[in-house]
């Protein structure tokens, strides 16, 4: 083996620490279940490398904000790994990986939060209804244009998160989907 073919094989064998910075609110739980596990799993399975953590900005009241994901990776496969992620869609706009100084922009979905009354409606209405019906409801009407990732439960609503290829077809659906439901008296609809 010559000089360059052990500079080679060198380069090839170093390893980076990257960041994979999330503009998603996700719930620790769902960080894991959508990013982390199916990341690590493709880096393991490719000899690649391997998620090493995670963290979750979150406000005082532990609201999720943002997310990052720590992950070492061969030097030589970080743009096979960016193009990767441009290419699966499965980050939101303003999501982007950053290694050696450099910043790589990767999101290309929309989010949408549906805040729901968490005290104002009638105490029936809560009792006979259930939020994961609501959120099965919604997953199944925008299949296609978008998904449910998340939530968060405050003191007074709880927010579901959805991210998808346009804020503004989700929300002409989700508008539909509330007239019709009892626990969605009262929602709002922000995007994210």
């Amino acid at each position: 083996m010559g000089l360059f073919n052990k500079k080679e094989k060198a380069a090839e064998n170093e390893i980076c620490n990257i960041t994979l910075h999330l503009n998603m609110r996700l719930m620790p739980k769902d960080r894991w279940a959508f990013f982390e596990d199916p990341i690590d799993e493709v880096l393991h399975k490719y000899d690649l490398g391997e998620v090493t953590g995670g963290g979750t900005l979150s406000t005082e009241e532990r609201m999720p904000l943002s997310c990052d994901i720590d992950i070492r990776i061969k030097k030589d496969k970080i743009e096979h790994f960016i193009s990767f992620m441009k290419h699966v869609n499965t980050a939101a706009k303003g999501s982007y990986i950053e290694y050696d100084g450099k910043k790589e922009e990767i999101g290309v979905l929309e989010g949408l939060s549906l805040i729901l009354d968490g005290t104002g409606l009638d105490e029936n209405v809560y009792k006979e209804n259930d939020i994961n019906d609501v959120i099965a409801d919604i997953d199944n009407l925008i299949n296609g244009k978008g998904q449910y990732h998340s939530y968060y439960i405050g003191e007074q609503n709880t927010n579901l998160y959805f991210y998808g290829n346009s804020f503004e077809e989700m929300k002409k659906i989700i508008l539909e989907y509330i007239k019709t439901s009892p626990l969605c008296e009262n929602s709002i609809i922000e995007q994210i």
